[in-house]
């Protein structure tokens, strides 16, 4: 008999539960991840949540990580995965159901064929335009409200394109998709761009050619990424400092505790106090 009643409590307790489930489910949101912090920022400007990620901090390159069996099962599980999109960080996307995920390299405007394509940019968060879209798809799936997110990006592209008509060089080509909209020209040389974007150091030749670029006085700011220092890209923060040239440094991922709308603000405030 004592049995009988354990039983019958366990049954009665576990009928409770699946009720209370069922009655707040259509209250919850869906389960919402993000494979990078930068990402997780936005979709929790949207939400008003903390929205984990799976890759954090600015040690690890997202290029190369090796999910564990628990990040994968993180996100083959989540409702709602918001990732950057194309080899960026497809080690975790790619795992997912993709009808769940926000693809933000996708809604920047690539298709299929650019996410193997290494020389095109994949820096896609310095994009208002996909920061925007990826907000107002986070809000469509996981509720809340992109609208802030929106204003603060429209206000972002107006100062952009206010920015005068100015010869840009960049070490590390980060941030193409936040100066597209502005009068800024990028001549930075096509080899050492193409050796940036593919992450390997560019030849003798392209660093001479960004050199004689810099001495000719043809460059107005050199674009300088500290997170990936390397002799080429000194020698030529070197000769811009020898030469006047403006610097502004842009680090390819916001600083630790900076959200990434704050910190695209502040780069673009950088650029506009550089072209005065």
């Amino acid at each position: 008999m004592r049995y009988l009643t354990i039983a019958a409590i366990v049954a009665a307790a576990s009928l409770t539960a699946c009720s209370a489930a069922e009655e707040s489910g259509d209250d919850e949101q869906p389960g919402l991840l993000a494979t990078t912090g930068v990402w997780a920022d936005v979709a929790g400007a949207v939400t008003g949540q903390e929205v984990e990620a799976i890759i954090t901090g600015t040690e690890i390159d997202p290029h190369h990580f090796e999910p564990a069996a628990q990040d994968l099962a993180k996100v083959k599980a989540a409702a709602t995965l918001v990732a950057n999109g194309g080899g960026y960080d497809a080690s975790l996307y790619t795992a997912a159901d993709q009808d769940n995920v926000i693809n933000a390299f996708d809604l920047a405007g690539h298709d299929h064929d650019d996410h193997h394509d290494h020389s095109v940019n994949e820096h896609v968060w310095f994009s208002p335009d996909a920061i925007t879209a990826v907000a107002k798809e986070v809000q469509a799936r996981a509720g809340g409200d992109a609208g802030d997110v929106e204003k603060r990006m429209q206000a972002l592209k107006q100062k952009i394109a206010d920015l005068p008509h100015l010869h840009v060089m960049q070490t590390e080509s980060i941030a193409d998709h936040l100066i597209a909209g502005s009068e800024m020209h990028d001549v930075t040389p096509d080899g050492y761009r193409h050796a940036a974007l593919n992450e390997a150091e560019p030849s003798v030749s392209d660093v001479a050619e960004a050199m004689t670029k810099i001495d000719s006085g043809e460059v107005d700011v050199l674009i300088f990424n500290p997170q990936s220092a390397s002799n080429a890209a000194q020698r030529l923060v070197d000769a811009a400092k020898a030469k006047g040239v403006k610097i502004v440094e842009i680090t390819e991922l916001p600083p630790a505790g900076t959200d990434v709308l704050d910190y695209i603000e502040q780069v673009t405030d950088s650029l506009v106090q550089a072209a005065k």
